[in-house]
């Protein structure tokens, strides 16, 4: 784990973000294009979007507006809800990452921020290629990220793998405060553990 210093399109300051080591489900597939569309794509990709997948167990006591709010009947009609709620989210998530290819997914190791990530793929990749993104972020409940990324660096290993090393493309603040929060929720617990095997 360690920080970083990144500079974001448009913005003048520069950020530190925290880079963390993990396993966690990606998809990855190669956008192709030409240099002509390469240039025009750059200039307009802003499709980083990011989810979480329901968590019925928050659902408010005040769902139901104008119905009785004591009694079995209640209780009970409210517990069948919640049951269905929770059912049907489900049902929703697991299509959702089935049709997204992250159900089931390859789990990669990868180095990954609120700028980029870096993790290992089969196929040879070239600087400025540009690639689009899909994580399961291991959170609770677990927030699904979908983004577009373009190689900054590419290292040849063993075995035919390339290490890959790619900065995010025009995400969207709202897509990278879900990459800060698993990045410091993660951070939070290694040093937790550490602390554990330190005290034993």
């Amino acid at each position: 784990m360690s920080a970083e210093k990144n500079h974001i399109p448009g913005k003048e300051e520069r950020r530190s973000y925290f880079r963390v080591d993990d396993v966690i489900s990606v998809v990855v597939d190669f956008v192709c294009l030409d240099n002509e569309k390469s240039e025009e794509f750059l200039k307009h990709v802003s499709s980083s979007r990011a989810f979480s997948l329901s968590d019925v167990s928050n659902l408010p006591d005040n769902d139901m507006e104008g119905s009785p709010r004591e009694g079995p009947e209640y209780k009970k009609l409210y517990g069948m809800i919640t049951e269905l709620n929770t059912k049907l989210d489900f049902i929703i998530n697991h299509l959702m990452l089935e049709k997204e290819g992250l159900l089931p997914a390859e789990k990669k190791l990868v180095n990954i921020s609120a700028s980029g990530i870096r993790f290992i793929i089969e196929h040879p990749a070239n600087i400025k290629d540009i690639m689009e993104i899909k994580l399961l972020l291991p959170t609770y409940p677990p927030v699904a990220v979908f983004a577009y990324g373009e190689v900054t660096r590419v290292r040849e290993l063993d075995d035919n793998k390339f290490e890959v090393a790619l900065e995010y493309l025009n995400m969207g603040d709202s897509v990278r405060d879900e990459i800060i929060q698993y990045t410091l929720s993660n951070q939070r617990e290694t040093i937790k553990k550490t602390r554990e095997r330190g005290a034993k």
